[in-house]
């Protein structure tokens, strides 16, 4: 079956923030928010192994602070909340997607956007980009929580929980391998979205249901 058929024939559809909406770091430095959070962190004494040090990936840090001191990574994660929030003020939008929501909702189709990225950041840039109508609900990070941050399926199961019906009525659309493993474990179709060279091969290894390079393509 091709992508656009699995998402047409899916009632409900979930979709990923960061890559399938847009870059939320594509005009600024996630590598300088990575920084940023190292040396909150290693103010309060939080240690960080090389592998962290090096990490031009926020999260990485995050989760590393949230197995040391979980008072440390609730200020770590309200301050990537923050530099998220800002971030979307400029962030680029992706191709493709502001047309694919505007099908699925002319299809009676419910959106929910479910994202490791703050959910005050996932609506921020919804409400700015004129994109909010067409997206019924958020399922995004609110807390320090990182155990239910994908692959977690934690988020994908609080998304069907509110929308209703069984998993198998849902596409998850993702950019990553955390989202192809959070879709399989709850249980609903997936969609891989290869933006950045090597993905395809990459994720044709994990066998989603299908493979997109652009979203023009569903």
């Amino acid at each position: 079956m091709k992508p656009a058929e699995t998402v047409a024939r899916a009632s409900h559809v979930l979709l990923d923030f960061d890559g399938p909406v847009c870059a939320v770091f594509g005009a600024a430095s996630d590598r300088a928010v990575a920084d940023e959070l190292r040396s909150r962190g290693a103010a309060r004494g939080v240690a960080f192994p090389a592998e962290a040090l090096e990490t031009s990936d926020p999260f990485d840090v995050l989760k590393h602070a949230a197995g040391v001191d979980g008072k440390t990574a609730a200020q770590l994660e309200k301050l990537l909340r923050e530099c998220e929030v800002a971030a979307v003020e400029t962030a680029p939008a992706t191709p493709g997607t502001p047309e694919l929501l505007r099908r699925i909702a002319a299809d009676g189709k419910a959106v929910t956007i479910v994202s490791n990225n703050s959910t005050a950041a996932v609506r921020r840039y919804l409400q700015r980009s004129g994109l909010d109508d067409l997206v019924r609900r958020v399922s995004a990070r609110d807390d320090a929580e990182v155990q239910h941050l994908k692959p977690s399926p934690h988020l994908l199961q609080r998304a069907i929980s509110a929308g209703g019906g069984p998993p198998g009525a849902y596409v998850m659309i993702g950019d990553s391998a955390s989202d192809i493993e959070a879709a399989r474990a709850a249980g609903t179709a997936v969609i891989a979205f290869a933006n950045k060279p090597g993905k395809h091969e990459r994720f044709t290894a994990l066998a989603p249901d299908g493979i997109v390079t652009s979203m023009a393509d569903l």
